[in-house]
C-alpha cells in the first residue's frame, strides 16, 4: 500500500471564530445551545455502570489559576487517572472524584500531611459506580482505608528540576474548526523564543535556575511536528459543549494516537493549547501537581508569567498567598497571580519556593532561633553568580515542626527586575511541609531599613520573634553594585547593646612641673668702689 502523503502546512493558521455562534457554516452541534454529538462516543465518561472489582485509579491534584481570583477559589481539584481498562482502553484519561464534603476534606488534610503523593499514590474504587460527576465515592467511605499506602517519602521531588527538560506542545482543533490563530511556529516561538521571543517560558526558567534548568522542544516521531517541539492533533468534541475532562481527555487520547505512543512517554512536560474555554470557566490555565500535564486556553498560553506558574505546580510547588491571607495575593514571586504579559515575565519564585526549588542549595542558611540571636547579610536570587562574599539568598528558620519560616532579599534587577511587590525589600514567607513539599505559603512581612516583623508565641515557645532589618546597602549610582540586606533575628527581649567601653581609672598624673631658670651671668665684671 502506497503510503499517506503528509498533508501539506499552510503558511499561516486560519484565524478562528471567537465563538461558534459567530459562524454560521459550523454544523449545528457546535453551537453553545445545542445537546452535545460527539463522533465519538469511547470518549464519553462510562457513566451509569459499577466499576469491576479491584479497580484502582492514581490520585492526580490539578490547580487551577484563576483570572480574577474573589478569595473563595478552589485550591484543589482531587481527581482519577483512571486504568486503560475501565477505559475503554484508552491511557492517562481522568475522571473527577465525587466525593462528601466530610471526604474532600480528608483529601485535602492528607495531601497537605504528604500521605496523599499526587501521580502516585492510588485510590481502590472498584465496584464504585461512575456518574455523571466522576468516580462517585461511597458516602462514609474513609479515605485513609482506601488508599494503597506509599512507602517514598512524602517530600520526595518528582518534578526534575535541572538538566534538559524536553517539552511537548499541542496546537489544538476541536470537531467545529476552533483553535488558536497563532501558526504552530508562532506558538512554539511564545514558549521556547525559537524565533524571536524575547522572554518565554525557555529563557525564564533558564535564567531563574542560572543555567541549571534547560528547556529544549521535544524530538517528535517523523511526520507528526508541525513546528519544534510543536504538533496539532483534531478533537472529535466540540469545545463548546464539553467540560475540561472531557476536553483533557480528548486531546490526550487524539495526541497517543497522533504520536503512537502513551503519553507522557520521554516528554517532562506536556502543554495542551485550546482556543478558548466555553463550559466551567474562570481559569487561565490548570495544571497537575508532580505531573507532565498543564492546559492552557485563550492567549494565556503565550504569557510567561503564566507559563512559570503552571510548570511551577509541575515541579510540586503550591500557590502564594499574600499578607492578605487569600491564595493568590503574594506578588514577590510567580506562584502568587502572576504577570498577565506576553512579554513581560523576569521574576521568579519568593522565599519559600526559592528554597523548595533546589536552584540555589549552596546559597541557604538555616538558623534555629531558640538558640539565641543571629545576624545575617543576604543577597538577592538576581546575585547568585554575582556574590564576591558568598552570602546567603534565602535562611530557613526552623521552627521544630513542619511549619517554618523564610527570610530573603527581594532584590529587583536582572532575572527578577519585573517582580510585583516589595521591590529591593526583605520578606518573610511561612509554609508548611518543612519548606520542601507541596505547600500553600503566605507572605508575613516586607520590610524596608529600621523595620522589624514579630511573631507572637513562635513555635509554641511562649516568646516573640522578631525579625529586624538593620541595614539595606546599596548603590543607585553604580548598576554594578551587589546590594546586601542585614537582618537581625532574635527571640524574646531584645538584646541590650553593649555600652562603650571606657578606660579603667589609675592613680591621677601629676601635673608637669615647670623648670628652674638658669642664673643669669652678667655681660661684665662689676666696677670696684
Amino acid at each position: 500500500v502506497a503510503p499517506t502523503p503528509a498533508p501539506v502546512q499552510p503558511t499561516s493558521a486560519p484565524v478562528a471564530p471567537t465563538s461558534a455562534t459567530a459562524n454560521p457554516t459550523l454544523p449545528p452541534f457546535c453551537t453553545a445551545s445545542s445537546s452535545e454529538t460527539a463522533i465519538t462516543s469511547n470518549l464519553r465518561k462510562p457513566t451509569g455502570r459499577n466499576l469491576r472489582a479491584g479497580s484502582t485509579c492514581t490520585i492526580e491534584v490539578a490547580t487551577l489559576l484563576a483570572i480574577e481570583p474573589d478569595g473563595n477559589d478552589q485550591e484543589e481539584t482531587f481527581d482519577c487517572r483512571m486504568d486503560d481498562f475501565d477505559m475503554n482502553g484508552f491511557s492517562s484519561q481522568i475522571l473527577p472524584i465525587a466525593a462528601t464534603k466530610a471526604q474532600k476534606k480528608q483529601l485535602v488534610k492528607m495531601l497537605r500531611t504528604g500521605e496523599i503523593i499526587p501521580g502516585e499514590t492510588e485510590l481502590s474504587i472498584g465496584g464504585y459506580s461512575v456518574s455523571s460527576n466522576g468516580v462517585a465515592l461511597p458516602p462514609g467511605q474513609d479515605i485513609a482505608a482506601s488508599v494503597r499506602k506509599n512507602m517514598k517519602k512524602s517530600n520526595r521531588k518528582l518534578a526534575v528540576h535541572t538538566g534538559e527538560k524536553p517539552i511537548l506542545v499541542v496546537k489544538v482543533t476541536d470537531m467545529c474548526g476552533l483553535a488558536r490563530s497563532e501558526s504552530p511556529a508562532q506558538i512554539g516561538d511564545d514558549i521556547f523564543g525559537t524565533i524571536n521571543d524575547p522572554v518565554n517560558l525557555k529563557s525564564q526558567m533558564s535564567a531563574c535556575s542560572f543555567d541549571q534548568l534547560n528547556i529544549i522542544p521535544a524530538t517528535l516521531p517523523q511526520g507528526t511536528q508541525a513546528a519544534p517541539g510543536v504538533i496539532e492533533v483534531t478533537i472529535d468534541i466540540s469545545l463548546t459543549n464539553n467540560d475540561r475532562y472531557a476536553i483533557h481527555n480528548a486531546v490526550t487520547a487524539a495526541v497517543n494516537a497522533k504520536l503512537g505512543f502513551n503519553l507522557p512517554g520521554d516528554y517532562q512536560q506536556v502543554m495542551y493549547v485550546i482556543e478558548k474555554c466555553y463550559v466551567g470557566c474562570g481559569w487561565a490555565a490548570y495544571a497537575y501537581i508532580n505531573s507532565w500535564m498543564s492546559v492552557y486556553q485563550s492567549s494565556y498560553y503565550k504569557m510567561t508569567g503564566v507559563q512559570m506558574h503552571e510548570l511551577g505546580h509541575n515541579f510540586g510547588f503550591a500557590h502564594s498567598g499574600g499578607l492578605d491571607g487569600q491564595t493568590y495575593t503574594d506578588h514577590t514571586g510567580l506562584m502568587g497571580n502572576p504577570l498577565y504579559s506576553d512579554d513581560v515575565g523576569r521574576m521568579c519564585w519568593n522565599a519559600a519556593k526559592t528554597w523548595q526549588c533546589g536552584w540555589y542549595d549552596d546559597k541557604k542558611a538555616t538558623f534555629d532561633a531558640s538558640m539565641g540571636s543571629k545576624t545575617f547579610r543576604l543577597v538577592g536570587i538576581a546575585n547568585y553568580d554575582n556574590n564576591p562574599e558568598n552570602l546567603p539568598v534565602v535562611i530557613k528558620l526552623e521552627t521544630g515542626t513542619t511549619t517554618d519560616q523564610f527570610i530573603n532579599f527581594n532584590r529587583a534587577t536582572g532575572v527578577n527586575s519585573q517582580n510585583d511587590e516589595a521591590d529591593d525589600e526583605v520578606t518573610v514567607v511561612e509554609t508548611g511541609a518543612n519548606g520542601e513539599g507541596y505547600s500553600q505559603s503566605y507572605l508575613k512581612a516586607t520590610l524596608v531599613q529600621g523595620e522589624s516583623y514579630q511573631y507572637l508565641n513562635w513555635a509554641g515557645t511562649g516568646q516573640t520573634l522578631t525579625v529586624m532589618v538593620t541595614d539595606i546597602d546599596k548603590d543607585t549610582t553604580n548598576p554594578d553594585y551587589v546590594w546586601t540586606a542585614t537582618a537581625f533575628v532574635f527571640l524574646g527581649d531584645l538584646p541590650p547593646t553593649p555600652a562603650p567601653v571606657t578606660p579603667t581609672a589609675g592613680p591621677p598624673t601629676p601635673a608637669p612641673v615647670a623648670p628652674t631658670p638658669a642664673p643669669v651671668q652678667p655681660t661684665s665684671a662689676p666696677v670696684a668702689p
